[in-house]
């Protein structure tokens, strides 16, 4: 199982979810946040993917403010693991790039015990200009060698979401980084890692970056969206 937070967010792992799927593998997809444009973007890259409508499931959390809408969402997550009995589930990676995607990751944690793994999709949100497709501590990731005709696959899929800016941000990212000397090169590799950091009262990354995160508006936003799920979730467990 796939558990995105935008239709979009699929871009960063669409070769890996294609190569499942021509290995014969049953794949389920999920957005936490949907509108009809978008939702109706969606559907079209699963078609893209190989994926059977009846293996997506759309939340319609409000973008934005997925972290307020925690404890309505969960029990909705919960339901959908039992439904779906995935062996593993796969989700953007908790590395505050955006408070939605940490919000899924989140919601992944609470409702699947078994293994998972996150994807880079972009940190941190301390600057206009974030990394993609990189976490900011390598260690444990895994890193898939696109051939050329998944490379352009990859762009394909990068080019079905006309209701947003995403090709243009890719784009430009990319000339951004030539520029600076730095030949990122979205399209040739995809990463993924086995997540081990559950504490979601602390940021996903190294000391230094840890503590510039921990000072920011964003960082103090999560965190009180988090104790305030928290306490939420203990009032209705003991109802």
């Amino acid at each position: 199982m796939f558990c995105m937070t935008h239709p979009d967010d699929e871009i960063s792992i669409c070769a890996f979810i294609r190569r499942l799927v021509l290995n014969g593998n049953e794949v389920f997809i999920s957005w936490t946040h949907s509108k009809p444009v978008r939702e109706k973007e969606g559907r079209k890259v699963a078609t893209l993917l190989g994926v059977p409508q009846e293996h997506l499931r759309f939340f319609n959390a409000t973008d934005g403010k997925v972290c307020d809408e925690i404890p309505d969402l969960l029990p909705r997550f919960k339901a959908w693991m039992d439904e779906v009995k995935p062996d593993r589930v796969c989700c953007g990676a908790f590395e505050q790039g955006h408070i939605d995607h940490d919000s899924t990751n989140f919601l992944v944690s609470e409702s699947f015990k078994g293994p998972m793994f996150e994807i880079p999709f972009y940190h941190t949100y301390l600057t206009r200009l974030q990394t993609l497709n990189r976490f900011s501590d390598p260690r444990g990731e895994e890193i898939l060698e696109l051939n050329e005709e998944e490379q352009d696959f990859k762009r394909t899929i990068a080019k079905c979401y006309p209701s947003q800016n995403i090709w243009s941000v890719l784009l430009w990212y990319e000339i951004s980084q030539n520029v600076r000397g730095r030949r990122m090169q979205l399209a040739k590799t995809e990463r993924m890692r086995q997540q081990v950091h559950f504490n979601f009262r602390r940021p996903n990354h190294p000391p230094k970056l840890a503590r510039r995160v921990k000072q920011s508006k964003t960082w103090k936003r999560w965190k009180s969206a988090i104790r305030a799920a928290y306490r939420e979730l203990e009032n209705r467990q003991i109802d």
